[in-house]
């Protein structure tokens, strides 16, 4: 009995025990983290790529065809500096290096998925050729720059254009979605031949993953030249003389046909000279489409008639400067008439000894010598003639700003153009229908702007409206334009996209910010100096109320003339005194058809009545149908563009805006193009009483500006002058000299006292 007692006890113990054991010792062993404990880590590649190699705790693994890779770890504590990505060659032509995880890849140890971001790079490799699609040497081009859009830049030389590169082709970036790979492109900024770049920069772009081998297009054209007599029409000389950019003289000889052809001519700007057959003055001749060149040369024959001319004009005016030479001319024609009986009417003159003078004669000493005399007039009509022949363009090569006098209603007044700097390669891909004649530019090319604003300045344009809007592309591209405006003797304005590409007004912050922007880097620059302070128009401001505008830019308005895009005359009542003057972009008007001059006029009173500035619009024309427009304004050849002007003129503006220089999309441009060429240019030149057709300079215009100097037909002239003049005033001071020396010495003539000549 007590034996049963001592046992039950004992039981329970053993029970007890056995409970703890099952229960707690589990609990203790659970309580040790799983990132201790061994697993499998699954990554999936960004990009999805098949071969990337991992190495962990010596474990090697790939990932498959879909970018997954599963590898055994011991644990996932600090398995960040165990991972190791190698860059590795999954393909000949890639190769992938690690880049970023999304998250800690601790979380692996929940067998949860981690994203490995990978960078790639491509070997790419290109090729050149013509417009034609034919092939071009690579060792003809001497150096080639690509540009990311990233930034990253490869500068190319010698070997290098003919051998592969491997260049960046993606990398990945945080989405709200995980990684995420961004693919690369590459531009072609430059590519030289012969010293000049034969690519329009920015315009050839080329993404390595989708495209290994690039084929890179380079502007050669087919340029003929040929020689003319100056006087005649017939073809002269044996050849040109051909400097290249580079420094470089080319001797081509003309053919049977007078010509010398040159099928694959660089883009670029040449000096060219024609050797053989008389004199020629060295023509820079810039080179962007196939063309014909006509040189002129002064020939023997040349300088022959105009030395005769010059001639004919210098006895002419010493004849007419020296009556007694005239005289003697006529007695020489009538002696050989001597049998004629005299007329009884006609009195001797009385003869008179060397030395004397005439009784009734100006004494020699009050007026200067008729060589003296005659070499004047003829230089004074040389001088004239020279300025006459002075190429037509140059004497308004100069066009400027000129300042509004608001005190007069008839001042000139700027002309200023809507100039957009938006286009990429791209942009010509979509809602065009003509193109401009100097090519598919990108707006980042610091030429293709030059080009524009010495075209504006020959048609009398001022200034440029830039569209403009804080973003790093086109605060670059601002920057390029403001300083090519500084060396032209330029005007800029700014047009402000205050509307998204939805037409959505942007936040009142963003305004504020990118006016404070500009008005901090340009409010004194010379260059926005068109009315005493930079203009900028803000477009959207006809969104907002007074107080919104008033806060907006109240801040800027001391340092910026702000303008807005008022509509109507209730818009512009209604931002009175917020603003500094309106600029209305009227560009949908038909001015033939309609009463738009009425409108404008209403507009301009209510703006000058609280003396703002008032910018008037001008239009050639208007479709954009392809963009969501409803209508169409045809050109009528010119028509459109002059009836817009005289309604804008009639208004009184402070400037005229001239909508636009380069607006493609919605067909207002006035720059050349393929379907209108220069007619509209050329009509606004004319309306502005500048006297030269506008064309787009390829055939002749001289890059470091406009020329200076004689013409070809201004040098001949004066060569002509000196070379007949110089001996002629010769003789003639000669001639005189024995009977000045006589005139030194008392003659039996003088009455005592009386005084000789000095």
């Amino acid at each position: 009995m007590g034996m049963t007692r001592r046992i039950v006890p004992a039981a329970l113990l053993s029970l007890v025990a056995a409970v703890l054991a099952v229960v707690v010792l589990p609990t203790a062993a659970s309580a040790r983290p799983a990132s201790t404990r061994p697993g499998k880590l699954h990554l999936q590649t960004v990009p999805p790529l098949g071969g990337v190699v991992v190495k962990v705790d010596g474990q090697v693994a790939r990932s498959d065809a879909k970018g997954r890779i599963q590898v055994r770890v011991r644990d996932f504590v600090d398995l960040e500096k165990r991972l190791v990505v190698p860059e590795t060659l999954i393909s000949p032509d890639r190769k992938v290096v690690f880049d970023r995880f999304r998250g800690n890849v601790d979380a692996g140890v929940r067998g949860k998925v981690v994203e490995l971001g990978l960078r790639t790079s491509r070997l790419v490799s290109w090729s050149f050729i013509d417009r034609f699609g034919r092939a071009v040497p690579p060792d003809r081009v001497t150096a080639m720059r690509l540009r990311s859009n990233t930034g990253e830049i490869h500068d190319l030389s010698g070997p290098e254009l003919a051998q592969p590169r491997w260049v960046a082709e993606s990398r990945t970036q945080q989405g709200p979605q995980g990684l995420a790979s961004k693919q690369l492109y590459y531009v072609v900024d430059s590519a030289m031949v012969d010293g000049t770049s034969v690519v329009n920069r920015a315009g050839q772009k080329f993404v390595p993953w989708e495209q290994q081998a690039w084929v890179v297009q380079l502007l050669f054209f087919r340029v003929s030249f040929t020689a003319t007599d100056m006087f005649f029409t017939r073809q002269v000389g044996d050849g040109i003389e051909l400097t290249r950019a580079d420094g470089d003289v080319e001797r081509l000889p003309f053919g049977r046909d007078g010509t010398a052809l040159v099928p694959d001519l660089p883009r670029g700007t040449y000096t060219i000279t024609v050797f053989g057959g008389g004199v020629s003055f060295g023509r820079p001749v810039s080179i962007s489409k196939d063309q014909v060149v006509s040189l002129t040369v002064i020939s023997a024959a040349d300088l022959a008639l105009v030395t005769l001319a010059v001639l004919v004009v210098a006895v002419g005016l010493v004849l007419l400067g020296r009556p007694h030479l005239l005289a003697r001319l006529r007695r020489a024609g009538t002696a050989g008439k001597r049998d004629r009986p005299r007329p009884k009417h006609r009195r001797r003159l009385p003869t008179r000894r060397a030395g004397s003078r005439p009784r009734h004669a100006p004494a020699d000493e009050d007026r200067p010598p008729a060589a003296v005399r005659g070499g004047i007039a003829l230089l004074l009509l040389v001088a004239a003639l020279a300025g006459t022949l002075l190429p037509a363009g140059d004497a308004r090569a100069d066009v400027g700003h000129r300042r509004a006098d608001p005190s007069s209603a008839t001042a000139p007044v700027p002309v200023l153009a809507y100039y957009y700097i938006w286009f990429n390669p791209t942009s010509w891909n979509r809602a065009k229908i003509d193109y401009p004649l100097l090519g598919r530019y990108s707006s980042d090319d610091v030429e293709i702007m030059r080009r524009h604003v010495r075209m504006a300045k020959s048609a009398g344009i001022n200034g440029f409206l830039v569209s403009w809007k804080h973003t790093p592309q086109l605060d670059e591209r601002l920057a390029k334009l403001v300083e090519v405006a500084r060396e032209e003797n330029f005007r800029l304005g700014i047009v402000y996209q205050g509307l998204d590409f939805a037409r959505t007004p942007l936040a009142f912050d963003t305004v504020r910010t990118d006016l404070s922007f500009f008005a901090t880097r340009y409010a004194t620059d010379p260059v926005f100096d068109i009315f005493g302070r930079p203009v900028v128009v803000w477009t959207g401001s006809d969104r907002f109320t007074p107080t919104q505008i008033r806060t907006t830019v109240g801040g800027v308005r001391g340092k910026l003339l702000v303008l807005g895009n008022a509509k109507s005359l209730e818009d512009v009542e209604s931002s009175q005194g917020v603003l500094d003057g309106q600029a209305y972009y009227w560009s949908s008007v038909d001015p033939v058809a309609g009463a738009s001059g009425r409108k404008l006029a209403e507009m301009s009173r209510a703006v000058h009545q609280r003396g703002g500035l008032w910018i008037a619009p001008v239009t050639p024309g208007f479709d954009a149908r392809l963009v969501g427009g409803k209508r169409e304004v045809p050109r009528r050849e010119g028509d459109t563009l002059r009836a817009s002007f005289a309604a804008a003129r009639l208004s009184q503006p402070d400037a005229i805006g001239v909508i636009s220089w380069n607006e493609f999309s919605e067909n207002t441009h006035i720059e050349p193009s393929e379907r209108f060429g220069a007619a509209d240019i050329n009509v606004l030149a004319d309306l502005l009483g500048v006297r030269v057709d506008v064309d787009v300079p390829v055939d002749s215009s001289e890059p470091g500006g406009p020329h200076r100097g004689l013409s070809a037909w201004g040098a001949l002239l004066v060569t002509g002058a000196a070379v007949v003049l110089l001996p002629l005033g010769v003789l003639l001071q000669r001639r005189r000299s024995p009977t000045a020396a006589r005139r030194g010495r008392p003659t039996d003539a003088d009455p005592p006292g009386s005084p000789t000549d000095l």
